[in-house]
Parts: C-alpha cells; structure tokens; sequence
C-alpha cells in the first residue's frame, strides 16, 4: 500500500522565454506592483553592454545595483547587500547572472524578511543535519521580497528556495532553505547568454547533468522528476556540446536553459544527492560551483551504481547522443564522453586546494542535508575515498 506522501508544487509563477524576454522584466513588475527594483549581480556581468542596457529599460525603477557578488557567496557580503537594499527601501530584487547572484537575492529577500543585521543574524536561519536524518530550520517570521531571476548559466538556482553562502572561517558552505524565497519569475533568454564565457557555460551546464542524475536515483525519486530528469539528460547530452561551440546557437542555447529547469524543478520534493553534498564543500574551500559536478558526479555514480544500475541503465540511453547509438557503455562513461567533448576540468588539484583540506571536506559533506538521499549509506571514509580518487 503507497504510503501518503506531500509534494509541494515549485513556485516559479512566470516564465518568460526567448530571444529578447530580458525586456519583458518591466511589464511584470509593474504588472504586480513593484515601482523600487534593487539589482543584485557580479562585477563580470555588471561591465557589460548587455547588462547596461537592461538597467537603462527599467528606467528609474532601478532605485540601487550591487554588482559585489563573489563565488559562493561570502557571507559577509550577503549582509552588506542587504543593509543596501534597506536603505534604497527597495521592494523587489532582479538578481543577473549564475547561481550566486540568486541565490544571493534570496538570501537578501530572507534576511530583510527577518530583520537580519549581521552575519550571526543570518546564521540563525541555516538549515541544520545530522546524519543520517535529523533536520532543524526556524520558521520564517516574515515574507520574503519578491526575486526576479535573469539566469546567465545553467547553474539552475533560480528554480528554487534554496540558497547557499560560505563561511570562510569555517570552510563551510551552509544552506537556507525556504519555498517562499522561489524567484517569482523567470527570463530565459539565449541572447543574453551569448556572452557568458564559454567554459562558464560548459561547468554549469555539467551541474544540470548532475541536477539530473542525483534527482533520478534518489531514495526519494518520483516519477514526475524522474521523468523530467532523464529528458533534461537527453536534452543536454544533445544540445551543450552545440551551444558551448556557439553561442549564438539561440536555438540549442535556449534547450539548455529548458533543462536545467527540467532538472531540478522538483527539488524541494526529491533530493539531491552525494555528489551535490561533496561539491558543496568543495565550494568552500574554492573551487568553482559548477566545475565540482565536472569532478565528483562520474566518480559517485560508480559508486552509487550497484544500489541503482536500472536508474543509471535508464540514463545511459537518455544520453546516448544519436538515436539508435546501440554502443554498451554504462551511464557514467556516457558522461564521461560529454565531459571529455566539453574539455572541462577534472581534479581538485587543478586549484591548488591543499590535500590536507580533503578531511574537513568529507566532514562538512556527511552535515550537508543532501547526502540524506544517497541510495547507498556513507560515512565520512568512504567521502574522503572518494575525494582521494579526485585530488
């Protein structure tokens, strides 16, 4: 008998999709309201022309701009973004760019909501996990600021409520996760894409391919996200290679965009897994968000593989890049095909972090609410193993 489960639908309320859909961003702030925008970004994205003329559309809607965002978002730098956006009294974030710079307005829109002043304030609503299943959160006391996402990479932030920053005193990366923090729309557009750099482009879009696989072999994994997972996979494994040679490929840039949103659509629903919990902290310690799914993910899904060999079957065909590619080779050497294809990087050597920051690594990972759903039980030797196979 099927045990009674809770699914809680995503809370994206519009997409806009398309060549040009960056400039439909006005006509849906103004359609809820919003008159005192407060642009959250990095200085890469902020220097160019495109974002220049997107600031120049809104007009004097745009009441601030703070293009301090850094990797995996400090989190000192999330205190100061919101001390700026108080002050401007500004009532609603449009966050450009990849995944920090989201996940940076959500954790504003939460700290304004709150009346976070400082660091130890924001501390207050991480989520806490104690292996293997214990969770703790304080509820939220207030509503959170309406976030408007522009997504500049595949890193899929923008289609949740969860949002990370780092604590470089402790090496740590730490989550906060909250439904009504879900950006409230969405603009998908490949133009504006072309001019993310090619290899940023590439090591996010590997991160929706993980996105992808964690989701479709969870202990938690439901046919709806299932689904949607292993189409993202096929989408992907066709359509990456296509717009990282091209960034005006409008066409197959867009189809990535579909599925990294098709990736992780679900998430707050089906976790994700050991490969997101290891990358998380490898975050902390400096490498970048997207190029730790270019490390760990085929390493993790050999060794996940005898717990989910139908899943990892399935996704073999899902990434097989021509119809009718009858070649026996399992899922992760699949991947491995595409990651050789993108020449993205594949140690963590490559970055100079120090083996001697592998230990506190496999420590913070088995904290990481994510692990919980690794079909295969893990402590904190078999994280480190792993960590040594990638160094």
């Amino acid at each position: 008998m099927p045990e009674i489960v809770k699914f809680e639908m995503p809370r994206v309320e519009t997409v806009v999709q398309g060549v040009g859909a960056v400039k439909e961003i006005g006509n849906e702030l103004d359609r809820r309201g919003l008159r005192r925008v407060f642009l959250v970004t990095g200085r890469s994205v902020s220097s160019g022309d495109a974002f220049a003329k997107l600031a120049a559309d809104l007009g004097d809607r745009v009441v601030g701009t703070f293009n301090r965002i850094q990797a995996h978002n400090p989190v000192e730098g999330i205190v100061d973004l919101i001390h700026e956006a108080r002050g401007a009294d500004a009532d609603a974030f449009v966050a450009v760019g990849g995944g920090s710079p989201v996940d940076a307005a959500k954790l504003a829109a939460i700290g304004l909501a709150e009346g976070s002043e400082s660091v130890e304030d924001l501390s207050r609503n991480y989520l806490i996990f104690e292996y293997p299943t214990t969770i703790k959160q304080r509820p939220l006391t207030g509503t959170p600021m309406p976030v408007f996402a522009v997504p500049t990479t595949l890193s899929a932030a923008e289609w949740d409520g969860f949002a990370g920053s780092v604590d470089h005193a402790r090496d740590t990366k730490d989550l906060t996760v909250y439904l009504e923090a879900t950006p409230q729309v969405v603009f998908l557009d490949p133009e504006f894409c072309a001019h993310t750099p090619r290899d940023l482009w590439a090591t996010t879009g590997v991160r929706a391919l993980d996105h992808a696989v964690e989701t479709a072999y969870a202990k938690n994994a439901h046919p709806f996200t299932t689904a949607l997972a292993n189409g993202a996979l096929a989408l992907l494994a066709e359509n990456l290679p296509k717009s990282v040679q091209d960034p005006h490929d409008y066409d197959a840039a867009l189809k990535c965009q579909e599925a990294a949103w098709m990736s992780i659509i679900g998430v707050h629903n089906v976790s994700l897994g050991l490969s997101h919990a290891i990358g998380h902290q490898l975050g902390a310690v400096g490498i970048p968000h997207g190029v730790t799914s270019c490390i760990m993910l085929p390493h993790v899904m050999r060794f996940l593989e005898p717990a989910t060999s139908a899943e990892q079957s399935r996704m073999a065909e899902s990434l097989a890049r021509v119809q009718g590619d009858n070649e026996v080779l399992s899922a992760a050497d699949r991947l491995e095909r595409i990651l050789d294809e993108l020449k993205v990087p594949r140690r963590v050597s490559d970055f100079g972090v120090g083996r001697e920051k592998m230990d506190g690594v496999a420590r913070a990972a088995l904290g990481d609410i994510v692990v919980r759903e690794s079909p295969r039980l893990v402590d904190e030797s078999v994280i480190f193993e792993l960590l040594e196979q990638v160094w």
